[in-house]
């Protein structure tokens, strides 16, 4: 019983380190490409929102929690990315267990 228990344990870790990894590097490229960009448009959120799909978690430390921020408040900030686009993108980190990110407002126009 106690080998069927460590095989068990050891198939997750081998799983489970090799997808830590790539989501980590899957954020940071993705991070790096929207810190490059003078303004951010609908497509670069698109962009990120479908390299997002691959990151099933994200890995369990700060400095990947503040990436996942640090890009939502690029798109967030953004004029050229529509309310529904910022929306799918906050419920996508949302999932994600991403904590501290301000969920989009709707711009009202002023007559």
């Amino acid at each position: 019983m106690e080998s069927i228990f460590g095989v068990i344990i050891g198939l997750f870790f081998i799983l489970f380190i090799p997808l830590q990894i790539v989501f980590a590097i899957i954020i940071k490229i993705e991070v790096f490409k929207l810190r490059k960009k003078d303004r951010i448009t609908e497509d670069d959120a698109s962009d990120f929102l479908k390299s997002m799909r691959y990151v099933l978690w994200v890995p369990y430390t700060t400095k990947y929690f503040s990436r996942m921020r640090e890009a939502y408040r690029y798109i967030y900030d953004s004029p050229l990315v529509s309310f529904e686009m910022k929306r799918k993108v906050h419920k996508s980190l949302k999932r994600r267990l991403v904590k501290g990110i301000p969920a989009p407002k709707a711009y009202q126009k002023i007559s």
